[in-house]
């Protein structure tokens, strides 16, 4: 009777060989699932890379070089300072402090320009410079441009 117990003893050995055979099998043949997930995860990479080209290429999008602030002071007739520096791409912003009369500031080549202030008064105006060259800031209240209240915005 002893051979058959011997039998009996080795029976839940092969059983738990086969069952571990079949995981076995099984995660070998899962393996390539997790490839084809990785490999899925790597096709999304060059679609942010296409979305992320065009930013670069377009100027309109790219933020200002620099931030040019200036305070200028009108008095009757003048600008003080009566030039601005500037370079392609920045945004400048100018303070206007209106010292004594009635003036603005305006720049038509970038559609920029202050409200029509009184003595003591301030008025704000920021623009992005998006050409180079020399312009023309003026007064436009009454003939103050003519009497020689304009400055120069140099644009590099």
């Amino acid at each position: 009777m002893e051979p058959e117990t011997q039998k009996n003893q080795k029976f839940p050995y092969l059983a738990l060989l086969l069952i571990l055979a079949v995981v076995g099998v099984y995660f070998l043949f899962n393996k390539p699932s997790t490839t084809a997930t990785s490999t899925s995860t790597t096709n999304i990479q060059p679609v942010i890379d296409e979305q992320e080209e065009p930013e670069p290429t377009t100027p309109q999008a790219m933020p200002p070089q620099n931030e040019v602030k200036v305070t200028i002071e009108g008095s009757p007739y003048k600008f003080s300072p009566n030039t601005i520096m500037a370079k392609v791409g920045d945004k400048v912003t100018v303070e206007f402090k209106n010292v004594e009369g009635v003036h603005d500031f305006k720049i038509d080549e970038f559609n920029a320009a202050t409200k029509v202030i009184q003595a003591g008064e301030i008025d704000t105006v920021s623009f992005t410079v998006d050409k180079a060259g020399v312009f023309e800031f003026y007064c436009s209240v009454g003939e103050h441009r003519k009497m020689g209240m304009v400055g120069t915005l140099k644009v590099e």
